[in-house]
């Protein structure tokens, strides 16, 4: 075979990975999904010893499509290079810190932030790159942050007490128009189904700015009575 048909079968190859690659990363809109730290460790060893309080946490920010399941993301991996690098220090040290912390103990931030990174954060690669996509977390959530969004609703929703799901839901709809998703940790004290808030999800444009409708899922809060507490 001669060099000039090795060669042009290698650029065709290469012109069809490339095409599969953009296809793996397309995506509708991102899940900017928030935990709530007491209730992620409630009976959970492996947590922190003091989680965060006053606040949601982010859990990810997550490409996701409308009409089509999620594909395996295909994109540059994390570069800890990226992270280190000096205009980044304030992201690393500070902000991300607070806002996206590891809640498991074995395992450190960055680590938490690699994962996430590769696992999703790559699908979006052909809009935000790796430091974008981690500011664009952190603002997503000094804008959303649940823990505000309910204190400040008119309902004024502070941990410590059960409150009806349609009213959680109406906390965060007021801000975003949208409505969100709450997921729940199901416990049985005494025998009795209750429901712990643990995740609120709020679904963003491709570029993580502006609420979007998420695509219908299945609450894991079973009940219409959700106990938000410490």
């Amino acid at each position: 075979m001669d060099m000039a048909l090795l060669s042009t079968i290698a650029v065709l190859l290469v012109s069809a990975f490339s095409s599969g690659a953009k296809a793996a990363n397309k995506y509708d809109y991102f899940q900017f999904v928030q935990q709530w730290p007491a209730t992620f460790c409630y009976q959970n060893p492996g947590c922190v010893r003091n989680p965060p309080r006053n606040t949601f946490t982010i859990h990810g920010l997550w490409p996701s499509n409308y009409t089509t399941p999620e594909n395996p993301c295909v994109g540059t991996p994390f570069s800890l290079a990226e992270m280190f690098a000096a205009p980044n220090h304030g992201l690393k040290d500070y902000f991300l810190p607070q806002a996206w912390p590891q809640l498991i103990t074995r395992f450190t931030n960055m680590q938490f932030w690699q994962t996430e990174y590769n696992k999703h954060g790559t699908c979006s690669e052909n809009k935000l790159k790796q430091t974008e996509y981690f500011r664009t977390a952190h603002w997503a959530w000094v804008r959303f942050n649940a823990y505000f969004l309910f204190a400040h609703s008119p309902l004024q929703i502070h941990p410590g007490n059960y409150y009806h799901k349609a009213d959680l839901e109406q906390a965060i709809r007021a801000v975003t128009t949208k409505d969100p998703l709450l997921m729940c940790k199901k416990i049985k004290p005494m025998g009795i189904d209750t429901w712990l808030l643990q995740e609120v999800i709020i679904c963003l444009d491709v570029l993580g700015v502006q609420p979007v409708p998420c695509r219908p899922r299945l609450s894991s809060c079973g009940g219409p009575i959700i106990y938000y507490g410490y």
